[in-house]
């Protein structure tokens, strides 16, 4: 790329930004007057000031923590990037800003495949019939899951009529734009972007008023196009047809909602016939998609890059995240184009606790701080299983800044992990002899035990294995037990094998301190048979959450409950797949890592390090985490076991 080609993409990059937010009729007479405790003004005067301009006679709005900057995606587009209101709650000022969920598709599409276009184009590629179909099918399954999702969809695109079929059409042709444009951009450079996935941290891609993930349509593209082109995979979804009929039959007549929260764009909102069946489709092209993205660009992984990004992207994270914390208008720019599910945080307070004593933890943009600590984590122990020999100067720079990453988000269990990993390499490459194995053991058990907490080991068995049982008794109501919650209150008549594994389960709940949150998971799982085996559909909550009401304040502390997901893949994919699903995932997992440990000890120990991790995390509700961890998995599944040490 020429220096002149540079600048041109740089100022290109900042028109892109500011200019959206700065449309505005500056030749009639309303100036922005400043805010104070009367909104009279801003009240009367919607959709007639610019952000920009409002900035600009209100500099102190950009950088002073009492004012909060929110889209309002429910404005028309002659509003879009002005003022729609002011409010007040008590010494907090909120600032809507008028967006709308047309502009949002246009206009962060352009935004993120201009930052794809930074990475060198590897060959342009004419496209084939069989992917123009992939374009339209994937449109078209895109329409109808808006359809299906009306309770969703409603309000963000007001300006259509769902019954009238030219709306859908003109949805239609405007995905399909976007979706010819992407595969083209994306699909000619793809093959360096396998290194670049650290980044999908910062650069989450959840459209703004909408459930999907911008990287979806083009994984969803993929899968439909490996389908359509290779027979094996043909046979396959055959088997996933079923699946998928079962699930949508099991939905009919049901109309339970859940609103997606932070894990916009992998969770289903609507739960009806239409909806399962249009989004259990989507979702299993996405998977194949990601399977085959991956798998056909193993070759050019670099360790060399791929560590250097994970140090990037956590430098990005942090200092990113800790403006945003204190800079509303940073907050809000990193929100919109970002594409983040949730705010990035507002807490300054990097070593804050709480009112109990314990250590608050700090996410930074990511929604999720158990997540980000993973994520963290992860690129320490890649870091030292691949470069501990080979750092440059600015690498050893960085690497502190992902350690205080990790320490802030609090994520003990990963700590732990990265710890136990690193000895364990130290051990396999030095062949340690038996008293020097127990001397570096040592520190890491005690390390486990102060985070479990010593006290803990002393409770009954009784109590502690089936603690996350009587949390789910507490948070159940009388008049609305779930059948998991009946079935877990009386194991006497059960056979040792079933309680053996139930109070395996419990002892672990309550070891790692989930004994609540999965005693509420249980309180809220309400299968019959048929669901317990094979599940309720792909990222599908909403019947999880609507079906079975519960207490809705916490045990302990009496504040509400909100929304809380399980903490743990492993519930997700039996809620998703069922225990048919849970016995072919752990079969797979533990072949996987048997067969590699001989072959590519590196590998083994990522793929022990994210295993262990999902037991006890939802990170599997989020794009960035599914394919970064599924690209490890797709490596230590290859068959060639090709040396990645580049």
């Amino acid at each position: 790329m020429t220096r002149t080609n540079l600048y041109l993409k740089i100022i290109l990059f900042f028109l892109i930004i500011f200019i959206p937010f700065s449309f505005s009729d500056y030749r009639d007479n309303i100036t922005p007057e400043k805010i104070t405790s009367d909104l009279r003004f801003y009240e009367i005067n919607t959709c007639s000031i610019s952000l920009s301009e409002f900035l600009i006679h209100n500099p102190n709005v950009i950088y002073q923590d009492h004012y909060k900057i929110r889209y309002n995606n429910y404005s028309s587009l002659r509003c879009f990037g002005q003022i729609t209101g002011v409010d007040q709650i008590d010494h907090t000022f909120y600032i809507s800003i008028g967006t709308n969920t047309f502009v949002n598709i246009f206009l962060q599409s352009i935004f993120w495949l201009f930052l794809i276009t930074l990475i060198p184009v590897d060959k342009f590629k004419n496209l084939k019939i069989s992917n123009y179909i992939s374009i339209l099918l994937t449109s078209l399954l895109i329409c109808l899951l808006i359809y299906s999702e009306q309770r969703f969809y409603n309000n963000v695109f007001f300006e259509l009529d769902f019954l009238n079929k030219r709306s859908l059409l003109h949805i239609f042709v405007y995905i399909s734009t976007i979706n010819f444009f992407s595969f083209h951009i994306i699909n000619s450079r793809s093959k360096e972007l396998i290194n670049f996935l650290p980044f999908l941290y910062i650069f989450m891609g959840v459209y703004s008023g909408m459930n999907i993930y911008f990287l979806s349509l083009f994984l969803c593209l993929i899968g439909i196009n490996k389908v359509i082109n290779d027979r094996k995979i043909r046979k396959t979804f055959n088997i996933l047809n079923l699946l998928i009929i079962f699930w949508s039959y099991n939905a009919s007549g049901l109309f339970y909602y859940l609103k997606p929260d932070k894990i916009r764009g992998l969770s289903h909102g609507d739960y009806n016939f239409l909806s399962v069946l249009t989004w259990s489709y989507f979702s299993i092209f996405c998977l194949i998609g990601i399977y085959y993205f991956i798998s056909d660009r193993k070759s050019n992984l670099n360790f060399k890059v791929l560590t250097r990004n994970f140090l990037f992207a956590s430098v990005a994270i942090m200092s990113i995240g800790y403006l945003s914390s204190s800079m509303p208008f940073i907050n809000f720019m990193s929100y919109y184009y970002f594409g983040l599910t949730k705010y990035g945080t507002d807490n300054q307070n990097l070593f804050g606790v709480d009112i109990w004593g314990t250590t608050e933890a700090w996410r930074g943009l990511f929604p999720s701080a158990e997540s980000i600590g993973e994520f963290f984590a992860l690129g320490l122990l890649v870091i030292f299983l691949y470069k501990k020999e080979k750092l440059e100067k600015i690498e050893y720079l960085l690497i502190p800044v992902s350690i205080l990453g990790l320490l802030l988000s609090n994520n003990k269990a990963s700590f732990v992990l990265l710890i136990f990993c690193i000895v364990l390499k130290l051990n396999f490459e030095k062949n340690f002899k038996t008293q020097t194995k127990i001397l570096v053991f040592i520190p890491v058990i005690f390390l486990l035990l102060y985070f479990i907490r010593i006290e803990n080991l002393f409770y009954s068995l009784d109590f502690s294995a089936y603690k996350f049982i009587g949390m789910g008794q507490s948070y159940s109501l009388d008049s609305n037990i779930s059948s998991s919650i009946q079935y877990l209150s009386d194991l006497s008549n059960k056979n040792f094998i079933i309680r053996f594994l139930i109070v395996a389960f419990g002892l672990v709940a309550f070891l790692i301190n989930r004994s609540e949150l999965w005693g509420i998971f249980f309180a809220r799982y309400n299968p019959t048979v048929s669901e317990f085996f094979f599940g309720s559909g792909p990222f599908i909550l909403s019947n999880h959450y609507g079906e079975i009401d519960i207490f809705n304040k916490r045990v302990f502390t009496g504040t509400e409950l909100g929304f809380l997901l399980p903490h743990s893949s492993l519930l997700l994919i039996q809620l998703f797949f069922g225990l048919t699903g849970v016995i072919i995932l752990t079969v797979y997992v533990v072949n996987s890592l048997k067969k590699i440990k001989s072959v590519n000890y590196d590998l083994y120990l990522i793929g022990i390090f994210i295993s262990i991790n999902l037991i006890k995390s939802d990170s599997l509700l989020y794009l960035p985490s599914l394919l970064l961890y599924g690209m490890f998995f797709v490596l230590i599944n290859n068959k060639e076991h090709i040396n990645l040490k580049k």
